[in-house]
């Protein structure tokens, strides 16, 4: 049987002045890349992909 949806928490006074002040301060911020631990090995299972299907897509003479 399916459990019901709880209703969406709202902030109310304080807490949604100081949540809609952040917010307004976050929005001048610039967001920043993050890095990736495992980026590297992930491009190289991508170019060793790519040579593999160029590799069977090639044409025979």
């Amino acid at each position: 049987m399916a459990l019901p949806i709880t209703p969406t928490p709202v902030l109310e006074g304080e807490d949604a002045e100081n949540f809609i002040r952040r917010l307004h301060e976050d929005l001048k911020t610039p967001a920043t890349l993050v890095p990736t631990p495992k980026i590297e090995q992930a491009r190289k299972l991508v170019r060793e992909y790519a040579r593999q299907q160029q590799r069977t897509e090639q044409p025979k003479p």
